[in-house]
């Protein structure tokens, strides 16, 4: 287990200087624009949805939640700017006899509100930490995409004792680099003017998931408005160290696209091998850095059951 500190209290001069740390939306058009988006692709979720809201040191942090019974709850953690509505054609399959809750990350576009700045690994491991207690989660199943798989793999690493298990799907960093045209074609993404790149660009690097037509388009929406109207200060995701992966004893699978432009699907899946003491690490051909819909349907609640043979029943 890696070591773990408390966020401190800033002092005077650190609150002056914090507003410049905080993810923030652009202005108050913006923000209409965002929250419209992120409600029309929020209704793709199955009924009845609810909703909770959890205070920690980093600020309230929106859950949505589904469903119930007596299996693990599991939690779920969207990729940058995805927003919780990006789980919408996966709850009801996860949530079949457990709850299931997806959190809205602070320094996200979203109904979290952001109220200290997340610098650091630790503090995300804190923030989340503060969720699932403020949950009532003795344990739980994390599930992540893309930055959340990041934070799946981090938390199991530095905050495990709540940890069932942890599915990846695509965590940037956590297990090889970024690659170079990748980063230059996220880059080129945020700074153009162009919906028409924009679209090209999100469309290659998400590839075909088997979402609706409709739902697809909502989230392309959702991004778009986002990648316009959304200051982003999210910690970029570091390298995982050997001595973290190691640090995962529970249960853990990864995902990884065959034909993702972000990283080397092959090496990461070869480091998660070597180092990660519990793992199953997959790559799935043809698919990029979007979640395969029927491949993440299966291949998890599959996952689940193997942990809970292994464990005995108490996965």
């Amino acid at each position: 287990m890696i070591e773990t500190r408390r966020p401190g209290v800033p002092s005077q001069g650190e609150v002056a200087s914090m507003g410049a740390q905080l993810s923030s939306f652009a202005d108050e058009a913006a923000r209409a624009r965002i929250l419209g988006a992120y409600d029309k692709a929020m209704a793709f979720w199955p009924e009845p949805r609810g909703q909770r809201d959890v205070s920690t040191s980093f600020g309230t942090t929106r859950v949505h939640t589904y469903g119930g019974g007596p299996g693990t709850p599991v939690v779920l953690l969207h990729g940058q700017s995805a927003t919780p509505a990006e789980w919408a054609p996966h709850v009801a399959v996860l949530g079949e006899g457990r709850p299931v809750l997806a959190v809205d990350r602070v320094g996200d576009p979203g109904y979290s509100t952001q109220s200290a700045p997340v610098t650091t690994a630790q503090d995300t491991a804190n923030w989340l930490e503060e969720v699932l207690a403020g949950l009532g989660l003795e344990r739980a199943h994390l599930v992540g995409h893309s930055y959340g798989g990041w934070v799946a793999l981090n938390h199991a690493a530095r905050r495990p004792a709540r940890v069932a298990s942890v599915a990846a799907y695509e965590p940037p960093r956590a297990l090889a680099p970024l690659r170079p045209g990748f980063l230059l074609g996220a880059v080129a993404a945020m700074v153009s003017g162009s919906e028409k790149f924009q679209r090209r660009w999100f469309t290659g690097l998400i590839g075909d998931t088997g979402a609706a037509p409709e739902e697809a388009e909502a989230q392309m929406r959702l991004s778009l408005e986002a990648l316009r109207g959304f200051r982003v200060r999210l910690l970029p995701p570091p390298r995982m160290t050997d001595e973290e992966l190691r640090s995962v004893t529970a249960p853990a699978l990864i995902l990884l696209g065959g034909a993702n432009r972000a990283m080397d699907s092959t090496r990461a899946a070869e480091r998660a091998r070597r180092l990660i003491p519990d793992v199953r690490a997959e790559i799935v051909p043809g698919a990029g850095h979007g979640i395969p819909v029927k491949v993440l349907n299966s291949r998890v609640p599959e996952f689940w059951r193997e942990a809970e043979a292994a464990q005995g029943g108490r996965a």
